[in-house]
């Protein structure tokens, strides 16, 4: 199973797996290599896109440089689109992670989807109020938690099929929270110690969910 580095899932949310094939047969299908710039924070959208592989990191630059990512989507997500609905600039860039296809869905092909299929109209209000919930978390994240309770949080909320295996390295981890990877390794291999989680060739075993989740909810 390919899994998504952020908090937000399109799993999380139980939408069907066939929500977004409507748009597959009617968008335009286009390939890019790894590094292209998918959008950019201030463009006017026409469209948003569905993933049909690869991956896209979304992020938000400021005015001296600096970049803040806001989630990372894989194939079978949709990005792009509230800008799209509500006809404003775009408030972040989107970037090829891996080489990739995506589906270009604009406001002609997105009627004849959504006539065809009235469904649909339900599957983008839950996946929109998801995007707001995971913005949600992340300004919460940021705000009150510290590196390591960050660390913990994530990776509680990405062992969604409870296998409590999670696939992801640790400079992957710290490119989705904004922590450095030596950062990242220290506080798992403290996790690691303490015996709550082990740690695998890109991979982490949650061996303690208890005592994981009692630690994150200490001076809350």
């Amino acid at each position: 199973m390919e899994h998504q580095y952020q908090y937000f899932m399109s799993e999380t949310i139980n939408l069907p797996e066939d929500a977004w094939l409507p748009f597959v047969h009617l968008g335009q299908l286009l390939s890019y290599p790894k590094n292209k710039i998918l959008y950019s924070q201030g463009d006017y959208p026409n469209c948003f896109y569905y993933i049909v592989s690869g991956r896209v990191r979304t992020f938000i630059s400021s005015t001296d440089g600096n970049e803040r990512l806001l989630t990372i989507y894989r194939k079978g997500d949709i990005l792009g689109e509230a800008s799209f609905f509500d006809e404003n600039p775009r408030v972040s860039s989107a970037q090829l992670m891996t080489d990739g296809q995506v589906v270009a869905i604009d406001r002609a092909a997105l009627e004849q989807c959504m006539q065809a299929n009235p469904s649909l109209a339900f599957f983008l209000l839950k996946y929109l109020a998801g995007t707001v919930r995971m913005l949600s978390t992340h300004l919460d994240a940021a705000s009150f938690l510290s590196a390591d309770k960050r660390i913990i949080r994530l990776l509680l909320n990405m062992d969604i099929n409870n296998d409590h295996c999670i696939h992801i390295t640790h400079e992957e981890l710290g490119y989705s929270l904004g922590i450095s990877r030596v950062t990242v390794s220290r506080i798992l291999s403290s996790l690691a110690k303490r015996g709550w989680i082990s740690l695998s060739y890109k991979k982490i075993t949650l061996l303690n969910r208890d005592m994981l989740e009692h630690y994150i909810c200490e001076s809350m």
